[in-house]
């Protein structure tokens, strides 16, 4: 159906001079942030959570589980943990057997989180409560994929090394005899 606006033409004919029009910086970078949410928003869910057929609240999941295998919140910031994460599901995207994996290891870790806390995985807030969900499917092969991620993920990721305060490997320098007692995370 086609609607006149030839009234709403009308009442916005008369235009505003440029020498009128003042930008600022804190507009331009409003109106920028604007643009690029709006956009965000029409366009919806993008990268390979989605194609993979995981729902933004099933990549939290994700997440969460992410850092509570390998917990490290006083110096590690999530986005290796993110980053791992999305490597796993860009892989569930091209591969109809890893999907189903993540697709059913997530419908399970709810259904158990729903059944013994009554809430999500990711709302249970006591860190010793999710470690007792991921205990009862760390045998699984769903557990084993997200932690084999994980593992060579954040541990062989050499731009995360001096968080970790490790040097790298040593057998090409001749070897670390002083960094034994280095490493205070332990």
């Amino acid at each position: 159906m086609l609607y006149d606006l030839s009234a709403v033409k009308r009442q916005f004919r008369e235009t505003v001079p440029i020498a009128d029009f003042k930008l600022t910086r804190r507009g331009l970078l409003a109106s920028t942030a604007f643009v690029a949410l709006a956009t965000a928003t029409a366009v919806g869910p993008t990268g390979a959570w989605a194609a993979a057929g995981v729902s933004a609240d099933q990549r939290l999941t994700l997440i969460r589980m992410a850092r509570d295998i390998y917990p490290h919140e006083d110096f590690l910031p999530d986005g290796p943990y993110v980053t791992v994460v999305d490597a796993i599901l860009k892989e569930a995207e091209g591969n109809d057997e890893t999907r189903k994996l993540i697709l059913d290891g997530l419908a399970d870790l709810e259904a158990r989180a729903q059944k013994i806390h009554g809430k999500s995985y990711v709302a249970v807030a006591d860190a010793n409560m999710r470690e007792g969900l991921l205990r009862s499917i760390e045998l699984g092969g769903f557990f084993q994929k997200v932690r084999g991620g994980l593992l060579f993920g954040l541990y062989n990721n050499k731009d995360l090394y001096p968080k970790f305060d490790y040097d790298g490997s040593s057998w090409e320098k001749g070897g670390f005899m002083d960094s034994f007692d280095k490493i205070d995370w332990l």
